[in-house]
């Protein structure tokens, strides 16, 4: 192809064509500029693709990865809105105690209470985005954001969960120690139906007469509820990556 453009020229320039040469010549440059624009739009257009195609691949793992969280999450949000629940009718016993109130139902619901549940987020996707820097190959400027700030987002979620389980250690186990029987409440608990009952009846009447005890539901109860709402907000920011992120995978299609 180049040996026929110089013939051309070289034709031109013998017969005196100045003119035409020069026409001719111009022409030609014009058509390498298209051809080499063309070219860097091609390239581009490939490399567009592949920033495309490697985008959707870091997508769909991010969403399973945050579909698992929510299913997770699910589980430890209505774990704590029961015990928030159970807290507040022992938290309401105290002013209205009667003999005649179940102890199984008492038992059941101090069991509750005393139970603790920590979330662990699976971070695993999340964390390797950022570590590779494969987080600037996702276009959606929020969901980034979002992404970068998530492990902050899961640790203020989890992070009271410490709070309780000091207030059963060190406060309301010690004080009912003897008085309110251990074995019976366990058997409360799913998978300890078979647990030995207790040798000695527990004495709710002493418990919801101390003003320690009190306090201290009300402290477990209080935390309770704020672990609860911490994590529905979590559940909140899950569900809003979840949305961007199943948009964005759309969009690519």
């Amino acid at each position: 192809m180049i040996k026929f453009f110089r013939k051309i020229r070289l034709n031109l320039l013998s017969e005196g064509k100045t003119v035409n040469y020069l026409k001719y010549a111009i022409g030609e440059i014009i058509l390498v500029m298209i051809g080499i624009l063309l070219a860097l739009q091609v390239n581009n257009w490939n490399e567009n693709r592949k920033q495309l195609i490697a985008e959707q691949k870091i997508l769909i793992s991010l969403q399973k990865e945050l579909e698992t969280n929510k299913n997770n999450l699910s589980f430890y949000i209505k774990k704590y809105e029961k015990q928030y629940e159970n807290g507040v009718y022992l938290l309401s016993l105290f002013s209205k105690y009667s003999d005649t109130t179940p102890t199984l139902t008492l038992d059941k619901a101090l069991g509750s209470i005393e139970e603790t549940y920590t979330f662990e987020a699976s971070d695993g996707i999340i964390n390797s985005i950022i570590a590779s820097g494969q987080i600037d190959i996702i276009q959606n400027t929020e969901l980034k954001s979002m992404i970068t700030s998530f492990n902050g987002a899961v640790i203020n979620a989890t992070q009271e969960v410490e709070n309780v389980t000091l207030l059963l250690h060190n406060r309301l186990w010690p004080t009912i120690e003897g008085k309110i029987n251990s074995a019976n409440r366990s058997r409360t608990y799913e998978g300890f139906t078979d647990f030995p009952k207790g040798s000695y009846p527990s004495d709710y009447t002493w418990f919801f007469k101390s003003k320690e005890i009190e306090d201290i539901i009300g402290n477990i109860t209080s935390w309770h509820k704020t672990i609860y709402t911490d994590q529905n907000n979590l559940m909140q920011i899950i569900d809003k990556m979840l949305l961007m992120t199943k948009q964005e995978i759309n969009a690519n299609e």
